[in-house]
């Protein structure tokens, strides 16, 4: 079986490259890889004559091995970086399995950039931005140092833009462009003033927040959520629902009636890949919902101004829905929701007897549902005088549903 090198070259410039690595591509009488890494090979493999693909596409690549690389032969796949570090080395396996595949390892960004900044890069939390969008804010908000592989200019302006606009222009922001080569240059500085950098798409960014905080569990305090007459769903209660929801890391959530987004805001900072779509029907709730998304800088938390079953269709198909609120639809809300994902958790909470009385009414009807109700009440002491007296809240129904063969796996 003929034999090919999945090749990390560091970064680029001549100083990151390995023996290993450049001992390989030495020997290999068939190169390939992205331009960027191909170019400070290719006067040597003319010279050579080795057979030489410029891409960065796995089935091109795959199809250009099998038809070159002859018995006795082996090949060299480019890649930036190291193999194991975002690069495209694991799809390449799966078009190359036909071939003997070796990786090599090469020296990352992360781990020259953190060199160079003298951090050690074992407590930084890391994460690539490049081409995808995810949640840099929360990640930034649990750990001191975040590294991120960057879309370029574009990509830095607007991190510093949501930096700004989340009330966190203290976060100091390392920014290194074209690493390893002559023109490498390391910018030092508020997000005000990164935004004003003029850079190229060679971009990494290790940020510094010394107000970091990692928590393991949630339970934010109904005095810190911003409130007008919207109603809030209470702190002990907001604790056994999302509890009962189950999320997992990359949960897809809707909270219908979202409210004040008491419950929103807690989902969404749970973890930093969760995303939580807000629906909510009412102005003066969505503009509400906007500020506590800005104080608590939810940035996974997508706000929709609408009427549920309505404003979910053009939505991603859920894996959890928080009900607080159905405006009369709760049928057709479950409909839609079973609709997009039947393997979908749904937890609904209620007041009403009347609303109780409906959702049975849906289940005897609808015999596939499987559900549990928890009935709980609160009380919350309060001091009057030289008393503490406890103030007894409305007794709420919390509602599990889900569909019959679709039970979700209980931690075990």
């Amino acid at each position: 079986m003929a034999k090919v090198y999945l090749v990390g070259i560091g970064m680029g410039g001549d100083g990151t490259l390995t023996l290993k690595a450049r001992e390989c591509i030495c020997n290999c009488s068939v190169l390939a890889g992205a331009k960027r890494m191909m170019e400070p090979f290719l006067q040597e493999a003319k010279r050579k004559e080795k057979q030489v693909l410029i891409s960065y596409k796995p089935e091109e690549i795959g199809d250009f091995f099998r038809s070159h690389i002859k018995d006795g032969e082996s090949g060299a796949v480019l890649l930036s970086g190291d193999v194991g570090f975002f690069s495209g080395a694991r799809k390449l396996m799966e078009e190359l399995k036909d071939f003997q595949v070796e990786l090599v390892p090469g020296i990352s960004s992360m781990v020259y950039f953190c060199s160079r900044l003298g951090i050690s890069w074992e407590a930084v939390c890391m994460a690539s931005a490049h081409g995808k969008e995810i949640n840099m804010i929360q990640r930034i908000k649990r750990h001191k140092f975040c590294f991120f592989l960057m879309d370029g200019q574009e990509g830095l302006h607007k991190l510093c833009d949501k930096l700004l606009y989340y009330n966190m222009e203290d976060v100091v922001l390392h920014v290194g462009e074209n690493l390893s080569y002559e023109q490498e240059q390391i910018f030092r500085g508020t997000p005000k003033k990164a935004k004003q950098l003029t850079v190229g798409n060679l971009l990494v960014v290790v940020t510094e927040n010394k107000k970091a905080k990692d928590w393991a569990a949630l339970s934010i305090p109904d005095e810190e959520f911003l409130r007008s007459k919207v109603p809030m769903t209470k702190r002990e209660v907001r604790t056994v629902s999302i509890g009962k929801l189950n999320l997992t890391s990359d949960a897809v959530v809707y909270d219908v009636g979202a409210g004040s987004g008491s419950v929103s805001v807690e989902m969404a900072l749970q973890a930093p890949d969760i995303k939580v779509y807000a629906i909510e029907k009412h102005p003066e709730a969505v503009e509400l919902l906007e500020k506590n998304k800005q104080k608590f800088a939810a940035d996974n938390m997508e706000i929709v101004a609408g009427v549920a079953p309505e404003a979910l269709e053009d939505l991603p198909a859920p894996t959890h829905v928080f009900l607080g609120g159905s405006g009369g639809n709760m049928e057709e809300i479950f409909d839609c929701i079973f609709h997009k994902n039947p393997k979908c958790r749904v937890v609904v909470n209620t007041i009403a007897l009347n609303s109780l009385t409906k959702l049975m009414e849906i289940f005897d009807k609808n015999k596939e549902y499987v559900f549990d109700i928890v009935q709980m009440q609160t009380s919350v002491s309060k001091k009057v005088g030289d008393y503490q007296l406890m103030m007894g809240q409305n007794p709420i129904y919390i509602v599990t549903v889900l569909k019959e063969g679709e039970r979700e796996t209980e931690h075990t």
